[in-house]
């Protein structure tokens, strides 16, 4: 009985839910409470440790049950599965991790784990730490330690390097670059034993080839969908709500007639020099070297949320901001989103964007000081709305005060300086001794100021010149300045992005017709179709191509970027995997062109940064890469979802041939699923591997790779109610393709902009969910009520 009862499909499901329900639960608990707590309650807890073992004796016999070849590829995958939990088991009761201090010229062989100190059987000795910073910057750039290895018989491992991403192993232990001391003296190790990692990394690989075989098996429910679709190539409704960023223009009644002619002549006057100024290189706060150019873009989009201010470019701005403080400070440039705000400021109804001067009364004093400071005290989770945007704002004034002062304008190299600092108009002028560049920067402004533009040209030359000749070792070559100048210009994926969504919208209306009148689609329209597609994504793929050749390593290191690479994997898995199918087709271009018009909105920021070092890892390019491939393809699946309940709604009886469309939709959705689900579980576990690689251990249940790991519950329980054919039916599929993509949402958005945000139960404050959120699920919830009456197929 108890047999029967553990090999059923009922208590897998059973087991799956509870797996990610526990998971999903943990993250709040541990949001509220601390991960200790969430910890304590469901991760490391003996209840939640028996559910994973239910479900591997669960997997085991379902696979006995069904028979399965030992060296299917199926069954490869499902017990590497077991073997991972095999050898997380051995690290977990049989290893050890712990921390290590060494300073410079000392030695130690203890090591604190929790708050027990162990001695291992040799002794680390510190020769050197060493640290070398971004150009002009306090931000670490790498950091390692110089070590030699003392056992009994002396030094057996002299001047060993450590540093993050290149660890060294001694007598089963293996040493990895944590941090340093604040003097720089002394170095921070971590220190790990790991007794399962062989049998870890051999089900990995087997998890991994296990997984890439069952999509070549014949015998596989990958390759059985695939002939079906390939039986009935088909025709292929969202249509995508473009909210342009319109530039802000301002009426000429808020300002005085002197401001309203200065600011009329300086637009019309300014342009050329501005784009010169632009040339020039910058160091950032973060060490990074760039065009101005780029920096004066990313400061008006902090300050304003626009690319452009009254039609003016954003070197326009940023050079009026330095050269002409008085008058910029009294011009409408700073975002406020908050209605209480902009009241506590004294805006005008309507008005979005406060003056500089609009922050302080009649004697100085900074009007939201108190409120501010009150803010910054909360922890994150309690803060509202109104207190984020306190927070924002005030960051926004700070960079409004440093624009008006120059402070981040570090155009001029120090000569001779051990860190390639580069500094800024005020200090370059009282510390410099080339009397010809004090010159050159005082004509430069007063040419500014006194809007003599044509006079500007020769001084922003000098300066250039000066740029290469004491900044060689940090400036970029022209060729990279020139082509991140042009990226800025271009607006090549907002581009992108339009061209995705009206060529996915047509191709909708025309699948849509087709279906409607059950017209076959001509093979040359296909092929054309096809042509269009590979044409968008070789755009696509110059782009990326062009970012990575900025910035100098693979654009997966923040939000904006991992948006375009997703974007990217849902067009190649329209192009290349359903290029048969115009609604599969359409349904990738336009999720692509969702993805890349989202990563212009909000709070994302689309600036190139530097790498922190633990991030320059080939496992993070490699981990990232796919993981974020995996959401192209959940996001296809959910709007094909989303498509079938449509055309649920569209059948009746003179129009049965629709019911055959569905179940090809169902069948391309599946496929979707499947290549999704494959891609995230490896690049899930390919994290393990570079977290493994870089600090010592494969998981750490954070909400971000804990959200990861119910998402893949989610699908593969979404993949697996097939077998449960008394409730099973392709209506059933579509609705939870559709709904599994907000495990999707939660692990990319939620965890990232809003779980962070959720207030505490025990407070009793308002969630700060926007009220589109609302507005989709309602929707959804909407069509999937509609459709429901009809979601019975002929001959089902």
């Amino acid at each position: 009985m108890i047999k029967k009862i553990l090999s059923s499909y009922v208590t897998m499901v059973v087991l799956l839910v509870i797996l990610a329900i526990g998971g999903a639960l943990g993250t709040f608990i541990e949001n509220d409470f601390g991960s200790a707590k969430a910890k304590e309650l469901i991760y490391h807890s003996y209840w939640y440790s028996l559910v994973f073992l239910l479900a591997s004796f669960n997997m085991v016999l379902i696979l006995i049950k069904a028979k399965s070849k030992l060296l299917s590829a199926r069954t490869i995958f499902h017990l590497a599965f077991v073997l991972i939990l095999i050898g997380a088991g051995i690290t977990h009761f049989w290893g050890m991790e712990g921390y290590m201090n060494i300073r410079e010229g000392e030695k130690s062989n203890t090591v604190l784990v929790g708050e027990e100190i162990i001695e291992i059987p040799f002794f680390v000795e510190l020769i050197d730490f060493q640290l070398t910073r971004y150009p002009g910057s306090q931000a670490p750039s790498e950091y390692s330690s110089i070590v030699n290895i003392i056992a009994e018989e002396g030094i057996v491992e002299k001047d060993a390097e450590i540093f993050m991403n290149n660890t060294l192993t001694y007598g089963g232990y293996k040493f990895f670059q944590t941090s340093y001391d604040t003097d720089e003296l002394g170095t921070q190790l971590t220190v790990n034993k790991d007794p399962g990692v062989e049998i870890t990394y051999i089900a990995y690989a087997l998890l991994f080839i296990g997984l890439l075989l069952n999509l070549f098996d014949k015998q596989s429910r990958f390759q059985l969908l695939i002939r079906k679709i390939g039986e009935k190539p088909i025709a292929s409704f969202l249509i995508p709500l473009l909210l342009f960023n319109a530039p802000v223009m301002l009426t000429a009644q808020e300002y005085s007639l002197y401001v309203q002619e200065y600011l009329k002549d300086y637009s019309a006057q300014s342009k050329d020099l501005a784009s010169a100024f632009g040339a020039l290189v910058v160091q950032d706060p973060d060490g990074r070297m760039k065009p101005l150019d780029s920096q004066n873009r990313e400061i008006l989009y902090k300050l304003s949320g626009k690319g452009t201010w009254n039609g003016m470019d954003a070197n326009q701005v940023l050079m009026g901001m330095f050269s002409r403080p008085k008058i910029w400070e009294k011009v409408h440039l700073i975002k406020v989103k908050t209605p209480k705000l902009r009241n506590k400021l004294g805006l005008e109804e309507g008005q979005k964007l406060a003056r500089f001067v609009d922050f302080f009364d009649e004697n100085g004093r900074y009007k939201i000081a108190v409120e501010v400071e009150k803010a910054n005290q909360l922890v994150p989770s309690r803060r509202g709305t109104f207190e984020r945007d306190l927070i924002k704002v005030d960051e926004r004034l700070n960079v409004a005060f440093m624009s008006i002062r120059g402070v981040l304008l570090n155009i001029f190299p120090v000569p001779e300086d051990d860190n390639n600092t580069w500094v800024d108009f005020k200090t370059m002028l009282s510390t410099a001794a080339d009397d010809e560049l004090r010159h050159s920067a005082r004509r430069f402004l007063d040419a500014v100021y006194n809007r003599n533009f044509e006079k500007g040209f020769e001084p922003i030359e000098a300066m250039s010149s000066y740029q290469k000749q004491y900044g060689a070792t940090v400036i970029p070559d022209q060729n990279r300045i020139d082509m991140e100048i042009w990226y800025n210009s271009s607006s090549l994926f907002i581009k992108i992005s339009l061209g995705y969504l009206l060529f996915g919208f047509v191709l909708l209306l025309y699948s849509i017709i087709s279906i409607f009148y059950n017209r076959m689609i001509n093979p040359k329209v296909s092929w054309f179709i096809f042509g269009i597609g590979l044409i968008l994504l070789a755009f696509h793929t110059f782009g990326i191509a062009v970012r990575w050749y900025i910035g100098g390593y693979a654009p997966l290191s923040n939000t904006y970027e991992t948006m375009i690479y997703i974007a990217y994997s849902a067009v190649i898995a329209g192009v290349f995997f359903f290029r048969k199918s115009i609604i599969a087709m359409s349904a990738s271009m336009m999720v692509a062109g969702i993805f890349i018009f989202s990563a212009y909105l909000g709070e994302i920021d689309p600036k190139i940064t530097s790498l922190v070092p633990v991030l320059k890892s080939f496992w993070l390019s490699l981990h990232v890469s796919v993981i974020t491939a995996s959401y192209g393809f959940f996001g296809v699946g959910m709007l094909l979802g989303i498509i079938s309940l449509i055309l649920y709604l569209l059948r009746s009886e003179k129009r049965v041939h629709i019911d055959e469309h569905i179940r090809s939709i169902v069948h391309i959705n599946e496929v979707t699923l499947i290549l999704g689900l494959t891609l995230l579980v490896i690049g899930n576990f390919l994290g393990g591997i570079w977290a493994n690689e870089s600090w010592g251990r494969y998981w750490g249940w954070d909400p971000k790779e804990t959200w990861a790991y119910v998402s893949i519950l989610v699908y593969t329980l979404v993949l697996h109610m097939r077998l449960l054919k008394k409730i099973y039916s392709p209506y059933l599929f579509t609705v939870l393709s559709v709904l599994a993509f907000f495990s999707i949402l939660m692990t990319y958005y939620g965890v990232n902009f809003y779980l962070a945000g959720l207030h505490s139960y025990a407070t009793g404050d308002p969630v700060p969910i926007p009220s589109w959120v609302y507005y989709s699920v309602g929707t959804l919830v909407l069509l999937i009520l509609i459709s429901f009456s009809k979601r019975k197929l002929s001959n089902q």
